[in-house]
C-alpha cells in the first residue's frame, strides 16, 4: 500500500486545487461531493465516447466533448427529475464567471481525459483490426 501512497501524495494536491469546484457543483455545496452520481455521470459519458473514437489522436475533442455533454446533462437532469419548467440562460451564462464553476470545469475536464485514454486503450486491446 505504500506504493498508492505514493500516488496519493502526488495527486493530492490536484485534488485539493480543483476541491472547491467539486464541492459547489457536484455536492452538497457544503463539505462533501457526491462521488458516486459524479463517477456514474463520468463513467457513463467516458464509456460512450471511448467507443465512439477511432484514434487516440482524438482525445482532446472528445475530452472538450465530453464536457460539454456533462454540463448539458448537469442543466436537464433537475428538469426531468423535478419537472422543473425554463431554463435560465443568463444564470447558466453568468455561471462561467465563477471561479468555483471553472474549476469544476476542469476538474471534468482531466477526469474526461483520463477516462477516454484508458477506456480508448482498452477497447483498443479488445477490438484489434478494422
Amino acid at each position: 500500500m505504500e506504493f498508492l501512497d505514493q500516488i496519493m501524495g502526488y495527486i493530492q494536491p490536484a485534488i485539493d486545487f480543483f476541491m472547491p469546484g467539486l464541492i459547489a457543483y457536484a455536492g452538497d455545496g457544503v463539505s462533501s461531493v457526491n462521488w458516486m452520481m459524479l463517477g456514474i455521470q463520468l463513467g457513463v459519458i467516458a464509456l460512450v465516447l471511448a467507443l465512439l473514437m477511432r484514434e487516440i489522436g482524438a482525445i482532446l475533442i472528445f475530452t472538450v466533448v465530453g464536457v460539454i455533454i456533462h454540463v448539458i446533462v448537469d442543466i436537464v437532469m433537475p428538469m426531468v427529475r423535478g419537472g422543473a419548467t425554463g431554463f435560465d440562460f443568463n444564470g447558466f451564462i453568468q455561471q462561467f464567471t465563477q471561479t468555483d464553476y471553472l474549476l469544476y470545469l476542469g476538474a471534468l475536464a482531466i477526469g474526461y481525459f483520463v477516462a477516454i485514454l484508458v477506456l480508448g486503450l482498452v477497447k483498443g486491446l479488445i477490438f484489434r483490426g478494422d
